[in-house]
């Protein structure tokens, strides 16, 4: 059965459990995400400085593993939900019990995973100008070779955790065999198209793909989800991302995590495909 495609707007939060919660929060709060919540039925709510109402949903596993529930979706408009609903494995539309409110629906992807789509959230008031959240104790400027604008000043910053915006992007690793599936369906179900594509030329297969949210004329971001074949029997989220507001900013949080005795995966770099820092944990 074909449906309309479900037009999403940007990416709203994620869910995951952690087998020791505290531990998890503790991580979480280093990391520069802001407790806004709990249900008191186990879900913790976590957001950043924008307008989001939250962008992380961490509760307790079920076992001793971790456990990735899918990501949240805002759509367009309500009728978008009406259209998720529509899909063979949707579950109806119900009341979003997270901080916003709204309504929420659900939908398994080829792999199993979870997607969800969100509407009417009532969001935060956005944070901009000499309101944004810095570590800079006075906001300065860079100086380059060429331009020194900056005289007889010095950068001097706060130690602490990176203040994070929002929620980036996220993407799974499937099994070789699945990428084609999972791929063409994300470009059938939403409104993503793929931005890059990392090619092998031993297969003459693609084996990752970069997906933005299509806005026409709008620009959006490089990518908010991305797809990658492995040789992995099952489906696994790969990461989730978070965007920050400079290279200081996640420099300094990258200090801090270290000072904090958490475990650097990858450390600082520059990704080719997007352009965009990263700084894995």
């Amino acid at each position: 059965m074909t449906h309309q495609r479900i037009r999403v707007v940007r990416l709203a939060h994620v869910y995951y459990q952690h087998p020791n919660l505290q531990t998890a929060l503790d991580f979480l709060g280093d990391f520069g995400f802001i407790e806004q919540a709990r249900d008191g039925v186990g879900k913790v709510y976590l957001r950043g400085y924008g307008e989001q109402p939250y962008i992380y949903v961490a509760e307790q596993s079920p076992d001793d593993s971790r456990h990735f529930l899918g990501a949240a979706w805002a759509v367009e408009t309500r009728s978008d939900l009406d259209i998720a609903a529509g899909v063979d494995s949707a579950t109806p539309i119900r009341k979003n019990d997270g901080p916003g409110g709204g309504e929420i629906v659900s939908i398994k992807d080829p792999n199993g995973m979870f997607v969800h789509f969100v509407h009417g959230q009532e969001l935060r008031q956005p944070v901009t100008g000499s309101s944004l959240p810095v570590l800079e104790k006075t906001v300065s400027v860079s100086n380059t070779v060429t331009r020194k604008d900056r005289k007889g000043d010095f950068r001097r910053f706060t130690p602490g955790p990176s203040p994070i915006h929002k929620l980036g992007h996220y993407g799974y690793g499937v099994p070789r065999n699945n990428f084609k599936l999972t791929l063409n369906w994300y470009l059938k179900t939403l409104n993503l198209k793929e931005t890059d594509s990392v090619f092998n030329p031993i297969t003459g297969d693609d084996e990752t793909c970069f997906l933005h949210i299509d806005l026409g004329d709008q620009f959006t971001d490089h990518h908010s989800f991305f797809v990658a074949a492995t040789d992995a029997p099952h489906a696994f989220v790969h990461h989730s991302s978070y965007e920050v507001n400079d290279f200081d900013t996640e420099t300094l949080g990258h200090d801090w995590l270290l000072k904090k005795g958490w475990k650097n995966c990858w450390g600082l770099g520059r990704h080719v495909l997007g352009s965009q820092i990263f700084d894995y944990w």
